[in-house]
C-alpha cells in the first residue's frame, strides 16, 4: 500500500497542472465527439452522401482500431512517457475530422475512421491522465468531474449531433469540423502545460533505442491480427456472407486461433517488454475490474447504435426528437458516475457496490425487452436507468482497476483494460446487430405478409411490396400494384411489431454478458487500503527546476 507524498509547492495552483487538466477535459471530449456523435447521424450522413450499405463501418472500424492500438500506445508511453504520445493522438484526430468533413461520400468518411481510431487511443485513456496526477483517495472525486466536464458530449452528443444537423449549412459535417478544432486546442495545451516525466526519469541508464527494439511487436500482430479476423466474421455473418459460408468460417477460427496463440505466446516466452505483462492478471481484482468494465462497454456500444435505430423504427423520425431521445443512455451514464463518485471512498465496500451495479444493469436490460411500439415512456425511463446502472460500473472498475495495478505498469494495464472494453464493445455491438437483421429478416415477412393481405393487398403484389419498402420512399409503395390507405397503416403496424420483436431479442441477449460480470464480481475484494494520498505522478516532473536540476518528487 502505498503513502501520502508530496508535491512541488504551488503544484495545485500552477500554470502547468491547470492547463494540463484544461488540456485533458478536451481530450475526454474529443473521445465523444469522434465518436458518440457521428454515430447518432449515421443515417443522415448515408442519405446525404450515400447510400452505402458499409455506413455501419464508421463507428465499427473506429472502436476496432482504437482497441487494437491501446496495447501499443499505452506500452510505448510506459517506456518513454506520455507526453507527446497524447499530443500525437490529438494530431491524428485533426487530420481525422479534416477528413471527415470534407468527404464526398461515406467510403471518405470511413477512410477517416482510422484516424479517429488512433486519436481515440490517447482520448481513452483520460481517466488514467486525470488519476495519475490526483491523490489516491480522490480519484473517485477526480472521475466525477472529469464527467461533469465531458457531459456536454457524453450526455448530449446526440442532440448536438443533430442541433449541428437542423440548425447549421454544413450539417453533419460540423461534428467533424467541432472534432478537428476541440483536438486542434487540445493538443496546443498539451504541449505547453503536460509535462509528465522524460523517459531519462522513467527509465535511468536505457537509450530509447534499447527500449524500441525491446518492444513486443510480435505480440501486437497476433493481437491485431486476431482481433482483425474475429470481427470481419461478426461483421460479414448473416451480412454480406451467410454465418455457414466458407468466408465466415475460416475467419472466425484463424482469429479465435490467433488470440489463443497470442495469450500463450505472452505467458510462455521470456519478453524483455511483453505487450501485456501477465503478472497483472495474478493481481484478481484488476481481472475483475476488466471483465465488469468491458460489460458496461457492451450496453454503452450497444445502445450508442441501437437505441436511435429503435427510436426513429418505433416511435418518431423528428430529426430533434431522436436527439433528445438519444441523450438518455449518454447523460444518465454521465450521472451515474457524478453521483456515486463521490460516495466511493466514503461508503467503501466497493465489492458489494459492484455487485449491486451490474444486478441493476442486468434487471433493466431485461425490462427493456419489453419495450414494444406501444412503450415510449417505459423505453426512455429504462434507457436511462441503464445509463445510470453503466455509469455506475464504470466507476467503479475504472477507479478499481487504476488501484491496483503497480505504478510502474499503470500505463500497460490501464491501457489493456480500456483496450478490452473497447474491443468487447466493438464485439458486442457486431453480435447485436448480427441477431437484431437476423431476426428482423424473418420476423418481417412474418408479421408483414398476413397484415398486408388481411388488409387487402393481392399476393401477387408481395415481391413489389418488400422491393419497395427496401427503398422506403412514398413514391415506391405507391406504385405497388393494389396499394391502399387500409394496406400502408396495415403496413406501419406489421413492420412496428417485427422491429419491437428483433429489438427484444437483443436486449434479453445482452442478459448472458451481465450475468457472467455478475457471477465474476462475487469474486471481487473491497480496495480501501488503497485509498490514500498517494500521487503517481506530477505534471511538472518532465520540466526543469529554479536551479536546473530535474525535479523527482512523485
Amino acid at each position: 500500500m502505498e503513502h501520502d507524498s508530496e508535491v512541488p509547492k504551488g503544484y495545485w495552483t500552477s500554470f502547468d497542472f491547470i492547463g494540463s487538466c484544461a488540456a485533458i477535459v478536451l481530450l475526454a471530449n474529443c473521445l465523444f465527439i469522434g465518436y458518440a456523435m457521428p454515430t447518432n447521424i449515421l443515417n443522415v450522413i448515408n442519405a446525404d452522401i450515400g447510400p452505402s450499405t458499409n455506413i455501419y463501418l464508421v463507428s465499427l472500424i473506429n472502436t476496432l482500431i482504437k482497441g487494437i492500438g491501446l496495447l501499443l500506445v499505452g506500452t510505448l508511453s510506459d517506456i518513454a512517457g506520455r507526453r507527446w504520445f497524447i499530443i500525437g493522438a490529438q494530431m491524428f484526430g485533426v487530420v481525422g475530422g479534416i477528413i471527415a468533413a470534407t468527404a464526398n461520400n461515406v467510403n471518405q468518411v470511413i477512410g477517416s475512421s482510422p484516424f479517429i481510431g488512433i486519436a481515440g487511443c490517447g482520448q481513452v485513456l483520460y481517466p488514467l491522465l486525470v488519476q495519475e496526477i490526483v491523490p489516491n483517495k480522490y480519484r473517485g472525486w477526480s472521475q466525477t468531474l472529469i464527467t461533469v466536464a465531458v457531459l456536454p458530449t457524453l450526455g448530449l452528443g446526440p442532440v448536438v449531433a443533430r442541433s449541428l444537423v437542423q440548425y447549421t449549412d454544413l450539417g453533419w459535417r460540423w461534428t467533424f469540423w467541432l472534432n478537428t478544432i476541440v483536438c486542434a486546442v487540445s493538443a496546443v495545451l498539451l504541449f505547453f502545460c503536460y509535462h509528465p516525466p522524460k523517459f531519462t526519469q522513467l527509465r535511468q541508464g536505457v537509450s530509447k533505442m534499447d527500449q524500441i527494439k525491446r518492444i513486443d511487436y510480435i505480440g501486437f500482430f497476433l493481437y491485431g491480427g486476431g482481433l482483425v479476423c474475429l470481427l470481419l466474421a461478426l461483421s460479414w455473418g448473416g451480412r454480406q456472407y451467410p454465418w455457414k459460408s466458407p468466408q465466415c468460417i475460416a475467419t472466425l477460427v484463424i482469429g479465435v486461433v490467433v488470440l489463443v496463440a497470442f495469450v500463450l505466446y505472452e505467458v510462455y516466452m521470456p519478453l524483455p517488454e511483453p505487450l501485456l505483462p501477465m503478472k497483472l492478471f495474478k493481481i484478481r481484482n484488476f481481472w475483475i475490474a476488466v471483465v465488469v468494465g468491458s460489460v458496461g462497454q457492451m450496453s454503452f456500444y450497444a445502445l450508442n447504435v441501437l437505441w436511435p435505430t429503435h427510436i426513429t423504427a418505433l416511435y418518431t423520425k423528428h430529426n430533434m426528437t431522436v436527439g433528445w431521445m438519444s441523450c438518455t443512455t449518454g447523460s444518465f451514464l454521465a450521472l451515474g458516475e457524478v453521483l456515486t463518485g463521490p460516495f466511493l471512498k466514503r461508503n467503501g465496500r466497493t465489492k458489494l457496490q459492484m455487485i449491486f451495479s451490474i444486478a441493476g444493469l442486468c434487471i433493466f436490460c431485461g425490462v427493456m425487452s419489453l419495450s414494444n411500439e406501444h412503450r415510449m415512456g417505459q423505453a426512455i425511463a429504462i434507457t436511462a436507468m441503464i445509463g445510470l446502472m453503466v455509469g455506475w460500473v464504470e466507476l467503479i472498475a475504472i477507479v478499481v482497476a487504476g488501484l491496483v495495478i503497480p505504478p510502474d505498469t499503470i500505463g500497460s494495464g490501464q491501457a489493456f483494460f480500456a483496450s478490452a472494453r473497447a474491443i468487447s464493445g466493438t464485439i458486442a455491438t457486431s453480435i447485436y446487430l448480427a441477431i437484431y437483421n437476423n431476426k428482423l429478416t424473418t420476423f418481417i415477412p412474418r408479421e408483414v405478409i398476413p397484415a398486408v393481405t388481411t388488409a387487402g393487398l393481392p399476393e401477387s403484389s408481395l415481391p413489389a411490396l418488400f422491393a419497395a419498402t427496401k427503398k422506403a420512399t412514398a413514391a415506391a409503395l405507391d406504385s405497388v400494384p393494389g396499394m391502399t390507405a387500409a394496406v400502408k397503416v396495415a403496413l406501419t403496424a406489421a413492420q412496428k411489431r417485427a422491429y419491437a420483436q428483433s429489438f427484444s431479442i437483443v436486449y434479453l441477449s445482452s442478459l448472458s454478458f451481465g450475468f457472467l460480470a455478475l457471477a465474476v464480481a462475487f469474486f471481487a475484494s473491497d480496495v480501501d487500503k488503497y485509498m490514500t494520498g498517494f500521487v503517481n505522478k506530477t505534471v511538472v516532473q518532465g520540466k526543469k527546476d529554479k536551479e536546473g536540476e530535474m525535479m523527482e518528487k512523485v
